[in-house]
């Protein structure tokens, strides 16, 4: 006969399998669970491209030209760096349900802090009250789901070209600079060209310095929402980006930071399209995207693609490149 005591370790041993295949499935669906999320994220992050995309073909449909990318220099819908180029976008968005204040409402209209409120209508003609000025909004389609470097981040202070002090929202996407915005005849179906590219809300160097993409800012600035973007020489007194572009033609392996006429070096960095990993340095100089399998852009033609990480920095570059 079998003793008691074999029987118990017996059943303590079948116990202990049971628990263990148990764990493995849990472990095997959560892991499911967590691919099926951020599939989700990434399937809304590239609709909310899709829909900066449609909008710059709304506004250039209805202006004939590209929309300015900021509110300085000539052209420009104000020159007090208060209209940003997405600002510019929202009222072509699909996903906009209000109406929304023209440019001169003002500064404080545009910039004010959430403890300021402002009356504005629905598109159904119904009456409402906004916490803030327009660029102190969130925006569901700027903010991309797997962007968890802010949480619906507002207030965010900046000094303007005047000295005067403006409040702004987050987003988590960039304009390519290396586009003619703000000028009439300039090629927009194309399948070859980037129009928005990924960059968190917040950027945290490996210095210790915190950089902001406010959505809002409307004058040359590092937290201003774009890419590639170099200060130009003209007028006095603009302010670098800070940002990283090549230098034109793609000839020569050269970049430029931060000024038009700065001096051509070499890159310090492998590619353009920057990974960035929860608790890890992030470069505002550049593009980048928390997604794993790659960085998300929207073409000229309204479609969305996915960089990899690996890409190599004279085929993005090309990518910028309009033609």
């Amino acid at each position: 006969m079998i003793s008691s005591h074999r029987r118990s370790a017996r059943a303590y041993i079948q116990v202990l399998l049971t628990l263990g295949v148990l764990l493995l499935l849990a472990g095997l669906i959560l892991a499911g669970v967590g691919r099926l999320r951020q599939m989700a994220a990434q399937m809304s992050c590239q609709n909310n491209l899709k829909q900066l995309g449609i909008g710059v073909h709304g506004y250039f449909e209805a202006n004939s030209r590209l929309p300015p990318l900021v509110d300085q220099g000539e052209g420009s819908p104000t020159g007090r760096g208060l209209p940003s180029l997405c600002w510019e976008l929202i009222p072509y968005l699909e996903a906009t349900h209000r109406e929304f204040r023209t440019r001169e409402s003002g500064a404080e209209a545009y910039h004010a802090h959430t403890s300021t409120p402002f009356a504005f209508r629905w598109k159904t003609g119904e009456a409402a009250t906004q916490d803030g000025g327009d660029a102190n909004q969130v925006y569901r389609t700027i903010l991309c789901p797997s962007d968890t470097t802010a949480d619906k981040l507002r207030d965010v202070p900046m000094t303007l070209p005047d000295g005067s002090t403006g409040h702004y929202a987050t987003g988590s996407y960039v304009a390519n600079g290396m586009l003619s915005w703000n000028k009439k005849g300039s090629t927009l179906n194309s399948s070859n060209t980037i129009l928005f590219a990924e960059r968190p809300q917040v950027c945290h160097t490996a210095s210790g310095e915190v950089v902001h993409n406010l959505w809002g800012v409307g004058f040359y600035s590092p937290q201003m929402p774009a890419f590639a973007t170099l200060t130009p020489t003209e007028s006095a007194g603009l302010w670098s980006t800070g940002q990283i572009a090549p230098m034109l033609p793609l000839t020569e392996e050269k970049v430029r930071i931060g000024w038009a006429n700065a001096e051509p070096m070499p890159p310090d960095f492998t590619t353009p399209v920057q990974r960035i990993r929860t608790g890890s340095p992030c470069d505002p100089r550049l593009p980048g995207s928390l997604h794993p399998g790659g960085m998300n852009v929207v073409m000229g033609d309204c479609s969305v693609r996915v960089f990899r990480y690996d890409t190599s920095p004279w085929v993005f570059w090309a990518a910028c490149v309009p033609d």
